[in-house]
């Protein structure tokens, strides 16, 4: 794993230091279009935004959620200290929600594993107003966890894992200007 600076604070409210971490799917990198534009959102919001790119080394394999977690926890260490923090996550990487909870984290969880077991107990749990976004047709958003009480739930209709509508570019185009309008929205009403 490593960690990158994809965007530095903005110096207009230095009273107030904000950092987003964005965190990858294991096949989806933050260079991919929906954490690609999130990641120039939240720079453009006066966020400092810290990356992380899995590398050949990476081994999650006996502890999925701890590797996430760790993940997260480094990319924070590495980023300034701050006053607020965000966790923006892709499908595996949204396996630290339990740790995002501990810490308690507000997080934009795209394509969670809602299949996941202590994903699902976390959520149920929790107080925080987190955002998830899923796809009707991926199979481990699991009907998006309508009953939650805790959080907002997006479900994109006719989206796959990706968050694209399969084999229509200018579908999968407008239901993500959507989403990052559900996500700008989000991140407008972080206390």
């Amino acid at each position: 794993m490593e960690s990158f600076t994809w965007a530095k604070a903005s110096s207009d409210h230095p009273e107030k230091t904000k950092v987003a971490v964005l965190l990858p799917g294991s096949g989806y990198p933050v260079e991919g279009p929906v954490l690609f534009w999130a990641g120039e959102m939240l720079g453009s919001l006066g966020w400092h935004v810290q990356a992380v790119r899995w590398t050949a080394d990476d081994s999650p394999s006996t502890a999925p959620h701890d590797f996430a977690a760790a993940a997260a926890t480094q990319a924070f260490a590495a980023a300034p200290d701050a006053d607020q923090r965000l966790i923006v996550a892709k499908s595996f990487s949204t396996l630290c929600i339990p740790w995002a909870e501990e810490a308690l984290i507000p997080g934009i969880w795209l394509t969670p594993l809602l299949t996941d077991e202590r994903v699902r107990s976390t959520i149920g749990a929790s107080s925080k107003n987190d955002l998830f976004i899923g796809g009707s047709r991926d199979k481990l958003w699991d009907g998006g966890r309508k009953s939650e009480t805790a959080g907002t739930f997006f479900e994109v209709p006719g989206a796959d894992h990706s968050l694209q509508i399969p084999n229509d570019w200018r579908a999968s185009q407008q239901v993500q200007a959507e989403v990052f309008a559900r996500v700008e929205a989000f991140i407008g009403e972080l206390p």
